[in-house]
């Protein structure tokens, strides 16, 4: 394991990489905001300042705010505002690259985002969807629940488990316990924050390298920063 500056280079043996999409493929942050003060606005709800739904299912918004028998016309509103970004959504850094890096069958992503927004949102960022998109209309509990990390893994074996980045402590928590790798991403929460839950904190995707081996084995390259040096983060 060597260190440059305040990073440090792991490498791990993964059976396949699974990414989250708001903060983590996409700088669409901004755009989700937006999407929730609007909803907000037309329900006639507040939400308080510092409440965090980043990395949790629409329905968990939802169900904080209003009514269950309002609940799902709620939910069809935000949806409607939310495959309609009024914010850029643009992909982040190292994004593009390393989903190109990853082999199509060994790459997933897993949003709470609801099909037809998560949809939305990749077309905005110029991103194609992966043939294994995980979306909060698939699974009946959300992140931090370890189902979504569950159905986006289809190739662990023999002890080598997935890799999994997030910008949420919500998100990391799912991924580890689905079994997954879990490095986290900071932008949305700061590296202090992620820490505690991941296995690995990184400034941007473009900090990750794929090694692809003849015999189809899958190896992951993080620059990741030094755990010493999260504190001041």
């Amino acid at each position: 394991m060597n260190r440059i500056d305040n990073k440090r280079t792991i490498e791990w043996e993964v059976s396949e990489f699974l990414f989250d999409m708001d903060g983590t493929l996409l700088d669409s942050i901004a755009a989700v905001e937006q999407a929730w003060h609007e909803w907000a606005v037309e329900e006639g709800v507040a939400i308080p300042e510092g409440e965090s739904f980043h990395g949790r299912t629409s329905r968990d918004l939802a169900a904080a705010f209003v009514p269950e028998e309002r609940i799902a016309a709620a939910l069809l509103r935000l949806g409607e505002i939310e495959q309609n970004p009024r914010a850029p959504v643009t992909p982040l850094p190292g994004a593009v690259e390393l989903l190109a890096a990853v082999p199509d069958d060994r790459c997933a992503v897993v949003t709470s985002a609801a099909r037809l927004v998560a949809l939305a949102r990749l077309a905005a960022g110029g991103i194609m969807p992966p043939a294994l998109l995980i979306t909060g209309d698939d699974v009946a509990y959300g992140k931090p629940h370890p189902e979504p990390y569950r159905a986006g893994t289809r190739w662990a074996r023999d002890g080598v488990p997935p890799v999994a980045f997030e910008d949420t402590v919500a998100g990391l928590r799912s991924a580890r316990a689905a079994g997954c790798l879990a490095v986290g991403v900071v932008g949305t929460a700061t590296a202090a924050e992620l820490q505690p839950q991941a296995d690995a904190v990184i400034t941007t995707l473009a900090d990750v390298a794929v090694l692809v081996g003849t015999d189809s084995g899958l190896r992951v390259r993080l620059q990741a920063l030094d755990p010493l040096s999260l504190s001041t983060r």
